[in-house]
């Protein structure tokens, strides 16, 4: 995928969104995250949603659009500064659609790879519980 300089590039400090669509993605007992919410297999990039410019409530309103169109169950969010994602040799590409979307791409091929990746995004992570569950 190329990157679209007409995008505003993604800073260091800017935090990024992963909704989380499956409630085997969190662990009840602590309220954070489980390594899967960050895994990209089977596809080639992991889908994200950039809170700059957005509201509390938009970036809610975009989390329940992503659950609406699977359909699926929104269950919350994982934020994460963009910085973690860089400190993983991944790049964050902003695109187009839908709004304030952008995809963190160059994973490893292999899953094990992915996965120990996966380990150290959701470690920083922190997860926020959808406010009108």
């Amino acid at each position: 995928m190329n990157e679209d300089i007409s995008w505003p590039p993604v800073t260091d400090d800017e935090d990024l969104a992963r909704f989380v669509l499956f409630r085997g993605w969190i662990r009840s007992s602590h309220s954070t995250v489980k390594p899967d919410a960050f895994i990209p297999y089977p596809y080639p990039d992991l889908s994200v949603t950039r809170h700059i410019g957005l509201s509390v409530e938009e970036v809610w309103q975009i989390g329940q659009a992503v659950a609406d169109r699977r359909p699926a169950t929104l269950y919350g969010r994982a934020d994460i500064q963009a910085v973690h994602i860089r400190r993983q040799a991944l790049r964050i590409v902003p695109t187009p659609e839908p709004r304030n979307h952008a995809n963190i791409t160059d994973w490893p091929k292999d899953k094990p790879a992915q996965k120990i990746i996966a380990q150290e995004l959701a470690a920083v992570a922190r997860y926020v519980p959808n406010p009108n569950q």
